[in-house]
């Protein structure tokens, strides 16, 4: 059996109780399409019984579920969003465990252990316990909330309506119980990266990541960014629930809950790169020292030669002058190593994809220029 065989075969998507038991019905080969058909399943079923359920009621029951924008937001665009974005977290991921042994990061001695550490990750994801308790966490979440009058299309008399049930007993715990599975998913991947980090690992000072080569990670942990997108959507459809005036009226109620969604998932998302900080750490001690040392041995030869012996040397063509250039260049990317692994580019995708739901929301208010002019006069 190939001794890498787990690593070519990483996924934490495809396993757990869910996935086994779409599988089983779906009893073919997996289409393109299918995903695309999935999402829109799972949204249905947490949404159109709520219109269903509504239409015989009148139309100011209609008019109040269609007022109602988190649950809009909630199942049919950060719903869908949690289940389309899993093909490409689960392949980003992937790459990542597979980008430790394509580059040889992961030294001899510790590739056992690695192994062993990939096999752990996916026997976590494939607890069946472990989802039953986040569903019966979901389901709890959910009936904690106290029943609000303002909501008349959840209640009928003294008790919930039909739609009042199904929102309580399928949409949202569907919604949450996705939304705390790849809060589960987003710790185990952080555990496998925690273990790794404690591995003996062969960082280069010299890489041109100024990473130890460690570059890929944080593009790898930026692909959560449609989970935070999927969150921040429900905060931002919750702020326009309690600030029902719009955005132009208070726009600081609802930019400061997604800066503090943005500030919190850069923190969460980007937190396991802490685990390599020692690492990279001693790796920069050994490269600054030895490349100081070859560089001042290199540095003394080149000026003996070229300053200090007889007549000029033919500067055309001169091996020493590239060499030079080449052992400056190795010397800079050493120093500048950095002792955190983070990249711009995914943190603007983090980022972004908080502060993107107000783009929604500025759809929704329909007050582009009241905003802009807010902003233009807040800037002034």
């Amino acid at each position: 059996m190939d001794p890498h065989s787990t690593i070519a075969e990483f996924s934490l998507v495809k396993g757990g109780l869910l996935f086994e038991t779409e599988r089983r019905l779906r009893r073919g080969p997996r289409k393109r399409h299918d995903l695309v058909w999935r999402a829109l399943a799972f949204s249905a079923i947490g949404w159109l019984p709520l219109l269903l359920f509504t239409l015989p009621s009148g139309g100011a029951t209609v008019n109040s579920l269609f007022m109602e924008l988190q649950v809009h937001a909630q199942l049919l665009i950060a719903l869908p969003v949690l289940l389309v974005a899993e093909p490409y977290i689960d392949c980003r991921l992937s790459a990542a465990v597979r980008q430790f042994l394509n580059s040889n990061l992961v030294a001899t001695d510790g590739l056992q252990t690695f192994e062993e550490d990939a096999r752990r990750v996916m026997r976590w994801r494939d607890s069946y316990v472990v989802e039953a308790l986040l569903l019966i966490l979901a389901y709890a979440l959910t009936f904690i909330a106290p029943a609000d009058a303002s909501r008349s299309w959840t209640l009928s008399g003294d008790g919930y309506s039909m739609a009042g049930w199904w929102n309580l007993a399928v949409s949202q715990p569907l919604f949450r119980f996705l939304a705390l599975r790849w809060i589960w998913r987003g710790v185990v991947w952080s555990a496998f990266l925690l273990r790794v980090s404690r591995l003996p690992l062969t960082l280069v000072p010299t890489h041109p990541d100024m990473m130890g080569g460690l570059g890929f990670l944080p593009l790898c942990q930026a692909s959560f960014s449609p989970v935070v997108f999927s969150l921040a959507v429900v905060v931002a459809a919750y702020t326009s629930r309690v600030e029902p005036k719009g955005l132009s009226a208070n726009p600081v109620a609802y930019v400061i809950p997604l800066m503090v969604i943005a500030a919190g998932a850069v923190v969460l998302v980007f937190a396991p790169m802490s685990f390599f900080v020692p690492q990279l750490v001693r790796a920069k001690r050994l490269g600054d020292e030895a490349f100081s040392k070859v560089a001042s041995k290199h540095s003394r030869q080149f000026e003996h030669k070229w300053f200090r012996r007889g007549p000029e040397p033919e500067l055309l063509g001169a091996p020493e002058l590239s060499s030079l250039a080449d052992i400056g260049t190795a010397f800079t990317l050493a120093r500048k190593m950095r002792l955190f692994p983070w990249d711009l580019l995914a943190l603007q995708a983090v980022v972004g994809s908080a502060l993107a739901p107000l783009v929604l929301l500025l759809v929704v208010d329909r007050q582009f220029l009241a905003v802009l002019k807010f902003i233009h006069d807040g800037l002034r």
